[in-house]
């Protein structure tokens, strides 16, 4: 007969512990995460996010400018979009780097790193229908569901508090014509 969880008195033992973490099994809170990233990603735009418009604004620019002498076969678009791609790689590529790294750091600050394939594997039991509308319908969910609403409030209400001062500038962009929004500003 198995045993409730409920039922469980003593604590488990590390050879258990050890063998849940090699399993991937560890405890971790998914806001912490959350959290971590989004404090990472407000870091990174406000510091990169000039060098990132520059670093694409440069190569999209002379697109625009030199539209007439691209070579429209084959291999011509293929060079276009290596070069394209590796100008946006340039200039995204140490903000995402450290967008990872501030993922990265959110699950150390919780436990030690994990390498496990064992979440991976299929497990035929979670396909059980009853489990499924348990797993959207239950208390879990229904929490999960109330915590996504406030971090979308939260950052909602950070950004309409940054942009509402600008707000009359944001309404020119309906009119704007995309060769005009690569201009630099005067």
């Amino acid at each position: 007969m198995a045993e409730d969880s409920d039922d469980k008195t003593e604590d488990p033992t590390q050879k258990r512990l050890d063998d849940a973490h090699e399993k991937g099994d560890v405890a971790k809170s998914q806001e912490v995460n959350t959290w971590f990233v989004i404090s990472g990603a407000t870091l990174v735009l406000s510091t990169f996010s000039g060098s990132i418009g520059s670093g694409i604004l440069a190569p999209m620019r002379g697109l625009i400018a030199n539209s007439w002498m691209i070579r429209t076969d084959g291999a011509g678009l293929l060079e276009l979009a290596q070069r394209l791609g590796y100008a946006v790689l340039a200039a995204v590529g140490v903000p995402f780097l450290l967008l990872a790294l501030a993922a990265i750091a959110g699950n150390m600050i919780q436990h030690r790193l994990v390498w496990s394939a064992e979440s991976l594997k299929p497990k035929f039991s979670k396909i059980s229908p009853g489990a499924g509308l348990k797993r959207i319908f239950g208390k879990q969910a229904a929490a999960n569901f109330l915590k996504g609403l406030f971090k979308l409030v939260a950052v909602g209400v950070v950004m309409t508090a940054i942009l509402w001062p600008e707000r009359h500038r944001l309404e020119s962009f309906i009119s704007t014509r995309p060769w005009c929004s690569a201009r630099p500003p005067a």
